[in-house]
């Protein structure tokens, strides 16, 4: 984006802060008692204003400052934890309130995928079923007969998206500068994810792909309908993919007018979203109603892939300890892992942090979604969050959205079971997937791995420190006791070496499936394991009883 664009859209931009901001000075100040009413009552626009609150202002600010603007606003509409009640009610606004671009759909089609549109479809309709920020959404028939939905991008709307989140950061950065609100919630983080997301909206290239990665994930799963894409009528502007012809997941009359059991779609639903977070780490991010559809075979079907949370190995890794811990009510755990996955952490008091945390469980354990209100224990966990300064990952912010957002389908279904009970066996079989020996094995690989790291940074730390030494740049501060305990500590050292040797000797059995085999493990690996096991507990008795006669 070149300056002449970003010196006339800030421009823009104060231009609508101005216009909405001295309005709110006033109506928010004592100078209104000053303005005699005459003047107000000769304008219908004064009026207007002046019945208006500050949060309906920001909406209308946002609204007026185009898509990018409104899909930020749309974001926040989530984030209560963060933002007042009311404005959150106000943003959640912005969801319906998208203007219809004039866009002539054939034409369209025909230049993005240079083909001849009549040779392809039977028909496409003029006008969009639905309307986003960022693009619009047709139907259309082809000729061989199957109904689609032809999702276009809104001409322009990546140079305006790009020029405006350059100018969000400027201003974040801004408010962090004078601001401790600011500081403390993190604006440049919110702007930073916010620009992730769209960015990856914007590429319908990237949402056929979550489509055909989820299709890949769940097959052989009869409980969901994944929608058939044409990849040779896509490209990054354009989308074409199977209509889906079913009821709406909030629809209970007409689903129990297909013969289907709600409670049982509910159940399906939860299921459904448990398995894409703890088995794939790939998750639908924007689970609400109407992207849900559920077919008369009971199929559950998800529309809309453009927005999905994605968890690396180790996020799962961490996410299926915290649901262990969590089932298990160990806070102490809990705590570790949440300072583990957390951006920024600051637990002043950690003993009341792990007391409101089993209170918490308890309240999830105790409860039946038909008596919770999810929605008000994520805020409350999210202000215990907020009080001791965490700040979680995105995907985790993204997953709470997704099981807010289920709970109440579950709710409006009639699903009576509590929350941990549908978990609990996703947890069983975390529990029993960690104590098989194969992912014993693969841990101490990994451990040895990064120990093998460490060890090859050594020698240039090492070259870094005689560097110094020999600039005279060096200071040690020191206090060393117990010079007669050396040798023993080099003795264990060695004694370490061995058993990390025969850990990955044993590894490297198991793994190439070396026979003799017991339940499907090598003898030789296991027996290798269990003799470096015992060693290991001798070295840490050892360790401690010499901590017990210090």
């Amino acid at each position: 984006m070149d300056n002449l664009k970003k010196i006339k859209r800030t421009a823009q931009l104060a231009a609508v802060l101005t216009k909405y901001g001295f309005e709110a000075l006033v109506t928010e100040t004592n100078i209104k008692k000053l303005i005699p009413d005459s003047y107000i009552e000769k304008s219908e626009k004064r009026k207007e204003i002046f019945a208006m609150n500050i949060y309906e202002r920001i909406r209308m600010v946002l609204e007026e400052l185009g898509p990018a603007y409104i899909k930020l606003g749309q974001l926040l509409s989530n984030r209560d934890d963060l933002l007042p009640e009311e404005l959150t009610v106000e943003l959640q606004k912005l969801q319906d309130n998208v203007t219809i671009k004039d866009i002539n759909i054939y034409e369209t089609v025909a230049e993005e995928l240079l083909v001849d549109t009549d040779e392809i479809f039977e028909y496409i309709d003029q006008e969009p079923i639905a309307a986003a920020s960022l693009s619009q959404v047709y139907t259309g028939r082809l000729r061989t007969g199957q109904k689609v939905i032809i999702k276009v991008k809104k001409k322009g709307i990546r140079e305006i998206f790009e020029a405006d989140v350059l100018i969000m950061k400027d201003f974040a950065h801004l408010l962090e500068k004078y601001y401790e609100l600011a500081r403390k919630v993190g604006m440049s983080r919110i702007v930073s994810t916010f620009e992730k997301s769209v960015t990856a909206e914007l590429s319908f290239t990237q949402e056929l792909a979550n489509i055909e990665r989820f299709r890949s994930n769940f097959e052989g799963d009869d409980t969901i309908y994944i929608p058939t894409t044409y990849k040779e009528l896509s490209n990054s502007n354009i989308l074409c993919m199977e209509f889906i012809d079913g009821i709406k997941i909030s629809d209970r009359d007409k689903i129990q007018e297909a013969g289907l059991d709600t409670k049982n779609i509910a159940s399906s639903v939860v299921n459904l979203y448990l398995k894409q977070i703890i088995d794939f780490g790939l998750f639908h991010a924007d689970p609400h109603s109407g992207n849900l559809f559920v077919l008369t075979t009971g199929q559950i079907a998800f529309i809309d892939y453009g927005s999905v949370g994605k968890m690396l190995p180790h996020d799962k890794e961490n996410l299926g300890d915290f649901i262990i811990y969590g089932l298990r009510k160990d806070v102490k755990r809990l705590v570790r892992i949440i300072k583990k996955v957390a951006v920024k952490c600051n637990i002043s008091n950690e003993e009341q942090f792990q007391r409101d945390l089993y209170d918490f469980l308890d309240i999830l354990e105790s409860t039946s979604i038909k008596e919770l209100d999810l929605n008000d224990i994520t805020k409350k966990f999210s202000k215990m969050l907020n009080e001791n300064e965490v700040v979680l990952p995105d995907y985790i912010y993204l997953l709470i959205r997704g099981i807010v957002l289920l709970e109440g389908t579950g709710r409006e279904l009639g699903l009576e079971e509590d929350i941990i009970e549908n978990i609990r066996p996703y947890g069983i079989k975390l529990i029993k997937s960690r104590l098989n020996p194969k992912h014993l094995t693969n841990k101490v690989i990994d451990k040895l791995y990064n120990l093998g790291d460490k060890l090859e940074e050594l020698p240039e730390d090492a070259h870094a420190l005689i560097q110094k030494m020999n600039n005279n740049e060096l200071e040690v501060n020191h206090n060393l006791k117990g010079l007669h305990d050396i040798r023993n500590t080099i003795n264990l050292l060695v004694i370490a070496l061995i058993i990390s040797s025969l850990a990955i000797g044993s590894s490297i059995l198991v793994l190439a499936d070396m026979p003799p085999k017991l339940w499907g493990v090598s003898v030789f690996g296991f027996l290798g394991f269990t003799i470096s096991g015992i060693m290991a507990i001798i070295i840490i008795l050892i360790i401690i009883k010499n901590k017990m006669i210090d």
